[in-house]
């Protein structure tokens, strides 16, 4: 293009000598081609910047770098570790704490009766020094006859048989609160697991192995089970 240009110029050159005013259009032809020659100038340049790009750019398709994937694979492994340890180390927890708290109820129950043991324990020995002082109490309430009691003239014994039998049923209530009954079984079959023989009489009418008289009351408890003391048939 810019070859015909100058041939064209040359043509003009020449043709213009019998013509000067043809002179006049020659700038108007020569700033015609500075814009041809900006215009050709311009694919040159881009094709020299495409090639550049294009070295740049991947082309589509390109399979990724095997190092970087074999980095993202190695920690994506590592990650899955790290989180089953994980697990494992909240199943170890779960499994301390259950038994932490097994420990802990079976800690409860044995400080519970070993207390109530000692209670008892500290409470047996009491118990049977009253249980001793009631059989005294029944003792003395027995020695009396019932036609004394009964008599007009013998008030004041009568006075007396009442107060004691008030002190013995006070003492009474007081085991009673503490989980403590005493029991006699006079009229009951003879129980060798629960009574103690002091000796055998014949007795018209009563049954054999009866329990006659008790001497000494027995008491029924947690751990209080001491014999009672009693005259068989």
């Amino acid at each position: 293009m810019l070859r015909t240009a100058t041939q064209s110029l040359r043509a003009l050159r020449t043709a213009a000598a019998p013509r000067p005013a043809a002179l006049n259009s020659l700038p108007l032809l020569s700033h015609t081609l500075s814009p041809t020659r900006h215009y050709s100038a311009q694919p040159a340049q881009e094709a020299t910047q495409e090639p550049a790009a294009a070295a740049q750019t991947p082309p589509q398709g390109e399979a990724a770098d095997p190092s970087a994937t074999k980095g993202n694979d190695q920690a994506l492994a590592d990650l899955n570790k790290q989180l089953e340890d994980h697990k494992k180390q909240i199943a170890e927890h779960k499994v301390r704490r259950l038994r932490t708290l097994a420990d802990f109820e079976n800690l409860q129950k044995i400080s519970a009766r070993e207390k109530q043991a000692a209670k008892d324990f500290a409470l047996q020995s009491f118990a049977k020094d009253l249980i001793s002082e009631i059989d005294v109490l029944n003792l003395a309430l027995r020695s009396i006859p019932e036609d004394r009691i009964t008599a007009a003239d013998n008030a004041d014994l009568k006075g007396l048989y009442e107060g004691v039998g008030l002190l013995k049923r006070g003492l009474e209530k007081v085991l009673g609160r503490h989980g403590i009954v005493p029991f006699d079984p006079t009229g009951e079959q003879f129980d060798p697991n629960r009574h103690e023989a002091l000796y055998q009489a014949p007795v018209p009418g009563k049954e054999p192995g009866s329990v006659l008289e008790c001497q000494e009351i027995g008491c029924a408890s947690l751990r209080l089970s001491g014999p009672s003391h009693k005259i068989i048939h």
